[in-house]
C-alpha cells in the first residue's frame, strides 16, 4: 500500500484550518450583542448609560455609572459573555447630588436678590425647591430667575407677577 504524503498534509490543513475556525467562537459583534443583552438584564436603564464596543474579543465599555458598585457589577456582566478575552473598564462614576437645606438656600437667595437690588420678591423653600412671589420689573425678571438658581436648589418656581 502506497500513502501519498501530499494527500495527508493536504487533509492536514484542511483539518487544522476547520478545527481553528470552529474554536473561534463568537465574532465581536455578537459579542457586543450579548454583552448588552447581560446589562439590560439586570437594568434597561443602565443599559442606556452604558456604551459597548468590541475588538478582537477584548470588550471596552464607557460611560457614567452611579457608583462604583454598578461599575463593578458591570465589568463582571461583561467577563462573563462567551467570547470575551478581556475587558477595559473606561466607565466612570457621577458624583452624588446634594442639595442644600432649605434654609441654606433661601439665604442665598435672598443674598443673591439684595446683589442685584431686586426688591418686592419673597423668597419660600420646601424641600430644595424654591417658590419666588411678590410683583417685578420685567427687565429684572431674568436677574430674580439666575439669582434663585445661582443657590442650587432642586427647582425654582415663577409664581411672580411683572408689573
Amino acid at each position: 500500500m502506497k500513502i501519498d504524503l501530499r494527500k495527508i498534509g493536504v487533509a492536514c490543513l484542511l483539518l487544522a484550518a476547520f478545527l481553528s475556525a470552529c474554536s473561534k467562537g463568537p465574532d465581536d459583534a455578537t459579542i457586543t450583542t450579548n454583552v448588552k443583552t447581560k446589562i439590560a438584564a439586570d437594568s434597561p436603564a443602565l443599559a442606556n448609560a452604558v456604551s459597548v464596543a468590541t475588538a478582537e474579543g477584548v470588550v471596552t465599555l464607557t460611560g457614567a455609572v452611579d457608583s462604583d458598585a454598578i461599575k463593578a457589577k458591570v465589568e463582571a456582566d461583561a467577563k462573563s459573555v462567551e467570547g470575551v478575552k478581556s475587558v477595559v473598564n473606561n466607565l466612570t462614576v457621577k458624583p452624588p447630588i446634594t442639595f442644600s437645606a432649605d434654609s441654606t438656600i433661601k439665604t442665598a437667595v435672598m443674598a443673591n436678590l439684595a446683589s442685584k437690588k431686586i426688591t418686592g420678591v419673597t423668597v419660600d423653600v420646601v424641600n430644595g425647591e424654591v417658590t419666588l412671589r411678590g410683583t417685578i420689573e420685567r427687565a429684572k425678571l431674568q436677574d430674580a430667575m439666575m439669582a434663585a438658581n445661582d443657590a442650587k436648589p432642586k427647582k425654582v418656581k415663577n409664581e411672580m407677577t411683572i408689573k
